[in-house]
């Protein structure tokens, strides 16, 4: 008998827990999202306008850039970016997008560097430059004669 009133006792919980249970909120009427989606476009056209004008500034200074012609020239534009990279955030910047003009393999240290910037334009424009240098490997030993004919041997 006891087991039976626990068992009606479950089910008499159950059915009151159910029938008091939370209603479920309706959908929504309309599911379009226009509305939304056209103050998405308003708020990123006033976000993004200000940013491309500050980023067409440096290319105009580094639009006359030459690449090095000779060695010597080739260290003094290293050592001028290197001083460049110790100056404010738009020196820096500069100086990472002529290390990206001239993408010789000895800016990487510098390129390197300028990824770990406080300046996100600095970093970003440092990604860029170094991507074109990823997977390029160097060229490895040729061997000028073939080996001696006791090679095996020497394995």
């Amino acid at each position: 008998m006891q087991t039976f009133l626990a068992s009606v006792s479950a089910v008499v919980l159950v059915g009151a827990l159910w029938l008091l249970r939370r209603p479920v909120k309706p959908m929504l009427s309309s599911t379009d999202a226009g509305e939304v989606a056209r103050l998405n476009r308003a708020q990123l056209s006033l976000v993004l306008e200000p940013e491309a004008d500050a980023s067409e500034a440096p290319d105009q200074d580094v639009s006359l850039w030459q690449p090095p012609t000779d060695a010597r020239e080739s260290r003094l534009l290293l050592i001028c970016l290197r001083a460049a990279m110790t100056e404010g955030p738009e020196q820096r910047l500069e100086a990472v997008t002529i290390a990206g003009l001239w993408g010789h393999r000895s800016v990487l240290p510098l390129l390197r560097r300028a990824l770990h910037d406080s300046d996100s334009r600095v970093v970003t424009a440092a990604a860029a430059a170094i991507a074109p240098l990823r997977g390029a490997s160097q060229p490895g030993p040729v061997q000028a004669s073939r080996p001696p004919r006791n090679v095996a041997r020497m394995r």
